[in-house]
């Protein structure tokens, strides 16, 4: 058997140069992969665990539920929402690029919407910090400001849960990961910490390495050193953010505590201080879709090691889940109010 070399080659070159060739690097094909494999995991993983139990002794839990206790855990989540556009504003007046709390809420509530709804634990920060690089100076700013918000509010989730962990019970202290989960953050926090401290260390590494030989890279740091370096100049506003943190994770464990109160499911406040921020950090981690299935294992888990039922553990965290998306579902309004207006409002003159 013989090849045609030369035709070979020929064919390769014309399929090399080929629009319609498919390239491994292809971001929107990666994008779609990895879309793609984070469903899989989620519906694999809630199949899974459904499939395992009895659904109707999870639909009980709410259906003899106390269904009043969901008004008041959704007022609770809608006190969250509105403390968190407060430190988002308090965060943004800092390097005086904020707008009105009118229109913060507003883009937090589209940014809450687009976050339950896109395959991506951070699809929301896209939508904040569109929304704010105008008046923060630039999208590198206001990308700074959105990574520094959530910094401080894991700052203050581990806050909460490392004194639980502390005076909890060896029940509530050998929930699996705690001890791992906890010992990274410290360190990492101190690390951070160390280097927010320390104005020039970042400045120098980069200096060494020698990023301005690369014009955009260079450019795009010194926004974010200027964005943190305002921060440093007035620390004031990071520990009135950090404030605001602490009682709002506070507020959003009293939200689960309550989803699991109206579900009937006797899980003590004191357990839910450390289990509901141990399982918030996990499924930060972007391995699915939004954490569904994660999510919904980890507390399978954790309700399993304080000796309550796989049940319960899948209806409180469905239902709690499942109520925060659809508060969520008032940003889509917000978002079609938001479209409606631009397309009437007259272009500007030339």
């Amino acid at each position: 058997m013989s090849y045609d070399h030369g035709s070979f080659s020929q064919k390769a070159t014309a399929l090399r140069g080929s629009p319609s060739a498919i390239h491994p690097s292809d971001p929107f094909l990666n994008r779609t992969l990895l879309l793609i494999i984070k469903l899989v995991l989620s519906v694999g993983l809630l199949f899974y665990l459904l499939q395992s139990v009895d659904l109707s002794d999870v639909l009980r839990h709410f259906i003899e539920g106390q269904h009043s206790l969901f008004a008041v855990a959704a007022a609770v989540y809608i006190v969250v929402v509105l403390l968190s556009t407060v430190r988002w504003k308090v965060l943004l007046d800092a390097i005086e690029g904020g707008p009105t709390f009118g229109e913060l809420l507003n883009s937090y509530m589209v940014a809450s919407f687009f976050g339950n709804f896109l395959p991506s634990n951070v699809g929301g920060d896209v939508v904040r910090v569109r929304d704010t690089a105008k008046h923060a100076g630039s999208h590198t700013a206001a990308l700074t400001v959105a990574f520094i918000d959530r910094v401080v509010g894991f700052v203050a989730l581990y806050c909460i849960a490392a004194p639980a962990f502390l005076v909890g019970g060896s029940l509530v202290r050998g929930l699996a990961g705690a001890r791992v989960i906890l010992l990274g953050l410290t360190v990492l926090f101190i690390v951070l910490g160390a280097i927010f401290a320390r104005s020039g260390f970042v400045t120098r590494i980069v200096e060494t390495v020698g990023v301005r030989r690369f014009p955009w890279i260079h450019t795009k740091f010194e926004s974010v050193q200027a964005t943190v370096n305002a921060f440093r100049a007035k620390k004031s506003a990071l520990v009135e953010a950090f404030l605001l943190s602490l009682l709002l994770q506070f507020l959003g464990v009293v939200y689960f505590y309550l989803v699991a109160r109206a579900l009937r499911i006797p899980l003590s406040l004191g357990t839910a201080m450390l289990m509901v921020p141990l399982c918030s950090l996990i499924q930060a981690i972007p391995i699915s879709f939004n954490g569904w299935g994660v999510r919904e294992g980890v507390y399978v888990l954790y309700f399993h090691q304080v000796g309550l039922p796989r049940e319960s553990a899948l209806a409180f965290s469905i239902v709690a889940a499942g109520l925060v998306v659809l508060l969520s579902i008032s940003g889509l309004f917000v978002w079609i109010a938001r479209k409606s207006h631009e397309h009437d409002s007259p272009p500007d003159a030339a």
